[in-house]
């Protein structure tokens, strides 16, 4: 059974930063957050999948961008 998850590395600034991890996160929820605004500066999003992962952070900020303007 692969285990797949993606990890969002938020910059709080001066209050640190905080990798949110969550195995039922999906990038379309990831996109969601990002266009609401809920995710802002973020690090980096990487994408585990049974012990590798992706960068998958400009990826995942551009669908979000053409989302946002439909």
């Amino acid at each position: 059974m692969a285990n797949s998850y993606f990890v969002v590395m938020i910059d709080y600034g001066k209050r640190g930063m905080e990798a949110i991890v969550d195995p039922e996160l999906t990038s379309r929820e990831i996109i969601s957050r990002i266009v609401s605004g809920e995710y802002q500066n973020i690090v980096f999003i990487h994408h585990i999948d049974d012990g590798s992962f992706a960068d998958v952070t400009d990826y995942l900020i551009d669908e979000a961008d053409i989302a946002d303007r439909q």
